[in-house]
């Protein structure tokens, strides 16, 4: 997926790895720190949808990967994966 950041300091897009995904948010290794607090879009998920999100949490992967670990909270939360067999504790 595409992660667009609407920061007007520091506008950036860049592909992004989803790690980890569920209603609320998910986990994603990124090339660049991104700021706690930073508003971003994420685009080119399965379901097609663009969504809005905010960076919680920026972890480096170690000083000689140049990646970082974002986590994201979802502006709204919902199955945007397209996960069909959806775990359980994921009805809304």
């Amino acid at each position: 997926m595409t992660l667009t950041s609407l920061d007007p300091v520091d506008p950036f897009s860049a592909p992004c790895q989803v790690i980890l995904a569920n209603l609320g948010g998910c986990a994603v290794r990124s090339p660049r720190p991104v700021s706690p607090g930073t508003v971003v879009y994420l685009k080119g998920l399965p379901t097609g949808i663009e969504v809005a999100a905010r960076v919680v949490n920026c972890i480096s992967l170690g000083e000689f990967e140049r990646l970082w670990l974002l986590g994201l909270a979802l502006n709204e939360s919902g199955n945007v994966w397209g996960i069909e067999s959806a775990p359980e504790d994921w009805r809304e």
